[in-house]
């Protein structure tokens, strides 16, 4: 059986309408600051903590951020609450993967709390042993999100499966195997060293069928 990791926006949700409503409500009161296009936010999916803000509101101050990071959060968990952003499949993908004998986990770039929204709000928590972020870790980049799954779990027949460039720097900083979805985030000169690619999620079940 294989440990599969997913990464979350791009692989699992799209909560791009949301993050870009909860991003515009938390700067209201900022008009110094430049509402960040909903292509701008999607773009900077996968980043660090600091990379993303940086891209997404690049006058706020530091002091700023802390202040539009934390409105974020209240915004957007009111927004999401009780709304589907999962992509097509990823619901029943997952049972069949789970049945199928497979242990499923999460490294995302996102903090925990991003990564308890997601979970529970979407109601996939069940699915998925020791889910961690960067956040939850404190690390500094994805491959620190692998290392600490390593200390769980052996590394072996491991997969990470995401959307974006760092998900494959962080699967061959380890010599581990990268799927790509190409429904997500990314495109294609970032897909270029990638072990798998699938188009919908789904592609996965056969793929690690026993």
């Amino acid at each position: 059986m294989a440990l599969l990791i997913f990464d979350l926006d791009g692989t699992i949700v799209d909560s791009t309408d949301y993050l870009t409503r909860a991003i515009h409500l938390s700067i209201e009161d900022m008009p110094h600051i430049e509402e960040p296009s909903r292509e701008r936010i999607q773009s900077a999916f996968g980043l660090t903590g600091g990379e993303f803000w940086a891209k997404v509101v690049p006058q706020a101050t530091a002091q700023e951020v802390i202040m539009i990071r934390e409105r974020r959060r209240i915004f957007l968990e009111q927004l999401v609450k009780g709304n589907d952003i999962l992509f097509p499949g990823v619901r029943e993908t997952l049972t069949a993967l789970k049945e199928a004998g497979h242990t499923l986990s999460t490294a995302s770039n996102c903090g925990e709390r991003y990564l308890d929204m997601v979970l529970d709000t979407q109601e996939i928590r069940q699915y998925f042993t020791s889910p961690i972020c960067l956040g939850s870790i404190g690390g500094e980049k994805k491959a620190d999100i692998l290392s600490a799954h390593f200390k769980v779990f052996p590394k072996k027949d491991v997969y990470l499966i995401g959307d974006r460039s760092s998900d494959i720097e962080a699967a061959h900083a380890h010599n581990i195997p990268v799927v790509i979805c190409t429904y997500g985030f990314g495109h294609e000169e970032e897909w270029r060293a990638a072990d798998e690619r699938i188009s919908a999620i789904h592609e996965l079940v056969p793929m690690f069928a026993n």
